[in-house]
């Protein structure tokens, strides 16, 4: 037999949500919907569709590597150099792309806690240790990451807004922050939900990059854009930060469809608009409805609220599940007494709260 690398024995699997297809065959349902895993119930941009399906006459050509039209269309919202832009299929391969170009054996990586599991998995998997600092559903203090730092340090992550929890930093946080992280450190900021935010302190960061030349800005095409199905992620740094990345970056793994459909949606405002409205409307409705029903939800940023249940969350994902409707538990975060919903049209929302009030109710 082949041994695998030893670092494999430390990884645990990742744990998805549940997919629609899996709950309608365990249980034998005509309806289920899934509010489980951040996507947009909107669906993808009209434009994004369209682009899609005009691709599909070069389905046989290899895609340009370098993307220079997107890479153009993410410059041009951002204000940065296209060499300051790395793309990925989905911001999991960037993290991988981050993990391989920066972290070494011996190394240690350091984020809050609880957050995304790529971030850790990355660590482990190329050698080096993960620190986790906070705990449960407080939000963790960017003083107390900072004291984390030491000699070992090769990457910070921050997932702002959090993941599983909501909870956002401010730009004075962040940049406060970054003044006291040395400049051999790279500080990941992992803005996937950035643009569900709607503190008017929400980080702006772009312009800072000269300032801050280990600032990594994360975000994706999944969330906001829809486009979960194609994976499209992007990131802006420093030039040099970002010519590493491209060095070791598979060079056809964004595809044709991807990179049409990803400029595409991009400039479709009124898309965005729309399931911004949306999220909002959904965060007021689900906050108020599930406080009145006892319990705590944690004020959120992103597309998505935080619940503590207590300890009969499980049965309710249960519950839940058996008549059609999917949330995740969080037990594989390590917050066994928590649910994430994600915000879903009006009548979805309206099916979620109609259940958890029965379930309730039957006790």
């Amino acid at each position: 037999m082949i041994e695998p690398r030893p670092e494999l024995s430390k990884l645990s699997d990742y744990v998805p949500g549940k997919s629609i297809d899996e709950i309608r065959e365990r249980y034998g349902l005509d309806k289920v919907v899934k509010l489980a895993s951040n996507e947009n119930p909107l669906g993808a941009s009209p434009k994004a569709i369209e682009a899609f399906h005009k691709i599909a006459d070069s389905l046989h050509l290899y895609p340009r590597g370098d993307a220079p039209k997107l890479l153009d269309a993410i410059a041009q919202k951002f204000g940065v150099k296209t060499s300051q832009i790395i793309i990925g299929n989905g911001s999991d391969e960037i993290i991988d792309m981050v993990g391989k170009a920066f972290i070494r054996q011996g190394d240690n990586c350091i984020g809050i806690t609880p957050t995304f599991s790529v971030y850790k998995f990355t660590t482990l998997s190329n050698g080096a240790e993960f620190v986790g600092v906070g705990e449960g559903e407080n939000k963790t203090s960017l003083d107390e990451l900072a004291k984390a730092i030491n000699a070992k340090t090769r990457v910070v992550f921050i997932c702002n807004p959090n993941n599983p929890t909501g909870t956002y930093y401010s730009e004075n946080e962040i940049v406060d922050f970054l003044k006291k992280v040395p400049q051999n450190v790279l500080v990941f900021l992992d803005e996937a939900y950035a643009e569900f935010a709607v503190a008017e302190d929400f980080p702006h960061l772009a312009s800072k990059l000269d300032q801050f030349p280990n600032l990594f800005i994360n975000r994706t095409f999944s969330k906001i854009y829809g486009l979960a199905g194609l994976r499209i992620g992007y990131a802006v740094s420093s030039e040099a930060t970002v010519k590493a990345m491209w060095k070791i970056k598979p060079p056809f793994d964004v595809n044709q469809a991807a990179q049409a459909a990803a400029i595409a949606g991009f400039a479709d405002e009124e898309h965005v608009a729309n399931t911004r409205a949306m999220n909002s409307e959904g965060i007021k409705v689900l906050t108020r409805e599930f406080e009145s029903l006892g319990f705590k939800v944690l004020p959120t940023q992103a597309n998505f609220i935080c619940v503590r249940i207590g300890e009969r969350a499980k049965e309710l994902v249960s519950y839940l599940e058996s008549n059609g409707m999917i949330i995740r538990g969080l037990t594989s975060f390590g917050m066994p007494e928590h649910v994430r919903v994600t915000i879903g049209k009006p009548e979805e929302n309206a099916f979620l709260l109609a259940l958890v009030k029965k379930w309730k109710t039957e006790g």
